[in-house]
């Protein structure tokens, strides 16, 4: 009988687990939404989709683990049960996953937005070099993306008080 007790502490630790990677995945989320706030950003639902897109891949790969950690459980309790052999019983697999999403949201937490920010602009600057050097100049560039002046921002227009850039599309 006390194995199935251990069983079920076990499966209590993996229940933990799941409510754990959720509560870490809102502490970053609060977080995201408390640097775009600092920065003046806009926050759209691209965002929170980026939330819900994050919580499906964790929990896939946690239940995954989760499945692994069964087998493990069930094979341990089963060897002690016919043959007493006794092995400890811990879900090694989900505390794993739940270390490495652990990692991942504390250190995006932690990390400065200014670092994300220098990146995304190294990516555009990148991006924008490889197309200038496939068009020739800007101009052929503006040309084939068919922008007009109209279509630009108007640097008289910007309000530094609310970051409205004189645009209307959004």
């Amino acid at each position: 009988m006390e194995r199935l007790t251990t069983l079920l502490f076990c499966s209590g630790i993996m229940l933990l687990a799941y409510v754990i990677i959720l509560g870490l995945i809102f502490c970053d989320l609060r977080a995201g939404i408390r640097k775009a706030k600092q920065q003046g950003k806009y926050r759209t639902s691209a965002g929170y989709k980026r939330t819900i897109e994050k919580i499906s891949k964790y929990y896939n790969m946690t239940f995954a683990l989760s499945l692994l950690d069964a087998l493990q459980l069930a094979i341990i309790f089963f060897l002690y049960h016919f043959y007493r052999i006794d092995i400890v019983m811990i879900p090694w697999f989900t505390l794993i996953a739940l270390g490495y999403v652990g990692f991942v949201e504390v250190k995006s937490i932690w990390e400065p937005a200014d670092i994300k920010e220098r990146k995304l602009q190294q990516d555009y600057k990148l991006a924008l070099i490889a197309l200038i050097r496939e068009y020739g100049t800007v101009e052929n560039l503006f040309r084939a993306l068919n922008v007009t002046k109209e279509d630009t921002i108007n640097p008289d227009l910007i309000d530094p008080n609310t970051k409205d850039y004189g645009r209307t599309d959004y």
